[in-house]
């Protein structure tokens, strides 16, 4: 299919424009002003910009006010084209309130679950743990009561330390309290070695700045670099991965590199796949954005900003 298909030839706009703006500027009216309405939403669904549109409207614009049938005043025709201007732009405007109003509340569902997800994980590590160490207390008592039950007491003990490890382990993966006690830096740098002991692949934590960071602004950074990381140890086949972070005016700036056996970039967007969908949405509900540098055999780079000023 071709873009004459899609998209209507740019003079059928502007002869469309055209005589539109000329006929509200000579009578007026609301039901001229809507053609201006109804032409914007078209334009936007057609997948036109706001500066096509003003492009449009400045030789609309010339044309007219060289016509004879103009209004005399010019003060009276700009007002009127402005007017009519506006109405066109509207539906680009209504669809940036509508796409800043989700950020907003995707941002808001973001927060809530954090501080369900810190709710649980603290539950976890504190109450949890209180009720292991009442166990443990128990158990011991019951041995020295019962000596012959002694070894089978213990045998109950080991398998409640290995309980609570995993219980402890659960809690860090949900929500590290070193993230909300230390901060970002040192929880990346717990992460990194967590994922290094598992793995025997050396990560490299390299920051040019140390200092607290909006909670917001905390918090993705550790989700993303957590996925990205996760994402590498498992499938990347690396021997070495490296996180860099820094500021750049009002944005920090975040890139994990690994050597390992890279990907396609594309099939693996269309797909959905490594967490890249849920990444995008984080960093996008904090205004940053998201970069994918990779192709098999080539390792690969994963570099995101985020605006700190948010």
């Amino acid at each position: 299919m071709g873009m004459s298909a899609i998209r209507p030839k740019p003079d059928l706009l502007d002869s469309d424009y055209r005589e539109a703006l000329a006929a509200y500027v000579a009578y007026g009216g609301e039901a001229l002003l809507a053609r201006g309405y109804e032409l914007g939403r078209k334009a936007l669904a057609d997948g036109r910009s706001i500066p096509e549109l003003v492009g449009v409207h400045s030789r609309a614009l010339r044309t007219l006010a060289s016509d004879d049938r103009a209004p005399r005043d010019p003060g009276l025709l700009i007002d009127s084209a402005e007017t009519f201007l506006a109405e066109t732009l509207s539906p680009f405007e209504m669809t940036h309130r509508g796409y800043r109003d989700s950020l907003i509340a995707w941002r808001h569902i973001n927060e809530m679950l954090e501080q369900e997800i810190r709710r649980i994980a603290h539950a976890l590590h504190d109450d949890s743990g209180q009720l292991l160490v009442s166990v443990h207390l128990q158990l011991a008592a019951l041995a020295r009561e019962i000596p012959a039950a002694a070894p089978k007491i213990q045998e109950c003990q080991q398998v409640l330390d290995q309980a609570e490890q995993q219980l402890r382990h659960l809690s860090h993966e949900l929500r590290p309290m070193v993230l909300d006690d230390l901060g970002w830096l040192a929880a990346i740098e717990f992460l990194a070695a967590a994922v290094s002991g598992r793995t025997r692949i050396p990560v490299d934590v390299r920051s040019s700045i140390t200092q607290r960071l909006p909670a917001p602004v905390e918090t993705a950074l550790y989700r993303v670099v957590q996925e990205a990381l996760t994402n590498a140890a498992r499938h990347s086949k690396a021997s070495h991965i490296v996180i860099e972070i820094d500021q750049e005016l009002d944005s920090l700036r975040c890139l994990i590199s690994d050597d390992g056996v890279g990907f396609e970039v594309e099939s693996c967007v269309r797909r959905g796949g490594l967490g890249l969908r849920g990444m995008r949405e984080r960093l996008g509900a904090l205004g940053g954005t998201l970069h994918i540098v990779s192709a098999p055999g080539q390792g690969a780079q994963i570099r995101f900003n985020l605006p700190l000023g948010r």
